[in-house]
């Protein structure tokens, strides 16, 4: 089917009339029942059952449409980006980061970065630490904002700051309050919200617990740091999150403790070595660590010192 064939099936499966289609279109209803039939000619087979003046998809027709529906939203894509590409004047970022990092840092570096270049655009993705690298090397984002440095040829990774990981408690009165730095030996006793494929903060923290020969008492198992939180607030258990996490979702319901053996880890902006908009990138990612090393931590101004 060619392109023309694929806009004008689309539009007449969705509206269910030659007529509705021509209006979405802005064509004759002519040119519509022309470039129908001649796509089912080429096609060898009906792509509806036309009866007492109304269209009825068939059998092939609906098979067909899944495919057609997700190629016409790529031409929709493409039309989009052209736009904007048009009418772009300071510039655009396309930057992948991970969630944690995604929820306010990102964000709140954006804000910041337009009060002084206005017209500069952006694209954000959410990535997993796994992908940020390749959605690089593969030019599909221009800045991958992540944890620690891929050590990747043509690849260079930027300072931003540090994430720390923060044992997380629920607040109230059926909560025991306890004082000081947090010990590892204390998830052995109490239940946990546990998480897998963390990324780098989670594979430090089981290193952690390996070498102090720690088994978590996990109850719940979780994938993102964000419903480990949830479940603290309705004290399911304690969960192990990182200090972005932490501050973007902090409420009364909940209380940090660091550790007593910090787990900490490099926050980094990662770009490509070579990149024909590096001047805007490397003007992006100075307001990036700004960002980062000003972000809020409530639990400083919350709890009593040392907690």
């Amino acid at each position: 089917m060619r392109l023309r064939h694929i806009e004008v099936f689309h539009a007449v499966y969705k509206y269910g009339s030659i007529s509705a289609a021509a209006r979405d279109l802005n064509v004759s209803q002519p040119s519509v029942s022309k470039v129908l039939r001649h796509a089912e000619d080429q096609l060898g087979y009906d792509l509806f059952d036309r009866k007492k003046g109304r269209l009825t998809p068939t059998p092939a027709a609906h098979e067909l449409f899944g495919e057609v529906e997700d190629v016409y939203a790529r031409m929709r894509s493409l039309h989009q980006t052209a736009r904007n590409i048009a009418s772009r004047k300071g510039g655009h970022l396309r930057i992948g980061v991970l969630p944690s990092l995604g929820f306010e840092v990102l964000p709140r570096a954006i804000a910041r970065f337009r009060d002084v270049s206005p017209e500069t655009s952006f694209e954000i993705d959410t990535l997993h630490s796994k992908t940020l690298a390749g959605a690089l090397i593969e030019r599909e984002c221009d800045i991958a904002v992540g944890y620690g440095d891929p050590a990747r040829a043509g690849l260079v990774a930027t300072p931003l700051g540090a994430s720390e990981l923060l044992l997380i408690e629920p607040r109230g009165e059926q909560a025991p309050e306890r004082q000081g730095p947090a010990q590892f030996a204390e998830l052995e006793t109490v239940p946990v919200i546990g998480l897998r494929d963390s990324g780098p903060l989670g594979d430090l923290l089981t290193r952690r617990l390996v070498e102090n020969d720690i088994d978590l008492n996990e109850v719940v198992v979780a994938r993102t740091y964000y419903i480990a939180l949830s479940l603290v607030r309705l004290g399911v258990g304690l969960a192990v999150v990182d200090d972005f996490t932490a501050a973007s979702a902090w409420d009364g319901a909940i209380r940090a403790r660091r550790f007593a053996d910090p787990i900490e880890y490099p926050v980094t902006a990662v770009t490509l070595d070579e990149h024909p908009h590096m001047t805007l990138i490397s003007e992006f990612v100075q307001i990036l660590a700004e960002v980062v090393r000003d972000r809020p931590r409530p639990w400083d101004a919350s709890v009593s010192p040392g907690l």
